[in-house]
């Protein structure tokens, strides 16, 4: 018999290792699954061990899974963290998680899709998987496909909206990044501090809003009006927002910024204006995002949303519900304040 091949050309199984190694097809079971109680000699353990290498064994997934009644799979499915250039630290953890423990994900991006959405649930239901991820790309609450209520299943960056079936979720702390975000300035010195927030229907919007309006009302600061300035997490936003507050005459020592791509906006502008980051005006940017917050001049000082982090501990929690434990209904995950170069002392005026 050849490498990989069994009598007459076929792939070779248990009993062929049995019959190269001299033993019982009940003692190759034993050492291949690794029984500590099974009795069999060392020397009777190399040689099934010989023999499977030569042979070139592999067990039969497919009869293992039958027995266990279960298919080592995970479904996965998002609105778009597939294609997000840093949200993939999600899929990532997923994968990593999954492999170390004998497992494979497959994986679904809708594209926010409702339709395929909920075609892919019914397809990875169908499949067999063990149990179901969903990860959402922005953090928001979320109509949750009944038919996830039907095996374990986990949500990660995302909520239950009311009237769905209520999963564990694992999500990021928004109110705890927005506190290191505004504390920063606080710390730095900054008294005179614009928010160019996001989306104001946004969660995280919302969480880290409020997080700032407290971090500046505990230091004893006023939070006028025109503190908060609300638009879209793009750089466009960041740039006109920012153009309009530094050109005023009230300008503010320091802007802290939605996101890292306002952040850059916000940077671009600040330039424009012959005015130099972090001596005229410091910048703190969210989200740590990859391939821009550290590759700007100067790198952005941010808060790391812990996406690969969230996906380790979404997946880690699905596998306890498939073993059958009890996990917490939801996670909180902080990220971490990532200093660089946008955040200086106040210059004087």
């Amino acid at each position: 018999m050849t490498k990989g091949r069994g009598a007459g050309g076929r792939r070779p199984t248990m009993r062929d290792v049995a019959r190269a190694a001299g033993v019982s097809p009940t003692a190759v079971s034993f050492v291949l699954n690794d029984r500590s109680d099974a009795r069999i000699g060392k020397e009777a353990r190399a040689r099934i061990l010989a023999a499977v290498e030569d042979l070139g064994f592999r067990p039969d997934v497919t009869a293992r899974q039958l027995r266990l009644r279960r298919t080592e799979t995970i479904g996965f499915i998002t609105d778009g963290i597939a294609s997000s250039p840093f949200a993939g630290q999600i899929v990532r953890a997923a994968h990593d998680v999954a492999w170390a423990t004998g497992r494979l994900v497959f994986l679904v991006n809708t594209m926010g899709d409702a339709d395929v959405e909920a075609a892919a649930v019914r397809e990875l239901v169908d499949r067999r998987v063990d149990g179901l991820i969903y990860a959402g790309t922005v953090m928001r609450e979320r109509a949750v496909p009944p038919e996830m209520a039907s095996l374990p299943a986990v949500l990660v960056n995302a909520l239950a909206r009311s009237g769905s079936p209520q999963l564990p979720a694992v999500v990021p702390d928004e109110r705890h990044g927005g506190e290191l975000a505004a504390q920063c300035l606080i710390d730095a010195g900054h008294r005179e501090i614009v928010y160019l927030a996001g989306d104001e229907r946004e969660w995280a919007t919302l969480e880290r809003t409020q997080a700032f309006r407290d971090r500046m009302r505990a230091a004893g600061l006023p939070v006028s009006d025109d503190a908060v300035t609300f638009g879209p997490y793009m750089i466009d936003s960041g740039y006109e927002r920012a153009t309009a507050v530094l050109s005023g005459t009230n300008r503010p020592s320091a802007l802290l910024c939605g996101n890292d791509r306002i952040a850059v906006g916000a940077l671009l502008a600040a330039q424009a204006l012959g005015l130099e980051v972090p001596r005229d005006v410091s910048l703190v940017g969210y989200d740590d995002q990859e391939e821009l917050a550290d590759r700007v001049r100067p790198a952005l000082t941010t808060v790391s949303l812990p996406h690969y982090r969230m996906g380790e501990l979404g997946t880690k929690a699905l596998l306890a519900l498939i073993d059958g434990e009890a996990v917490p209904a939801r996670q909180n995950v902080r990220g971490e304040l990532i200093e660089r170069g946008s955040v200086a002392p106040p210059a004087p005026r």
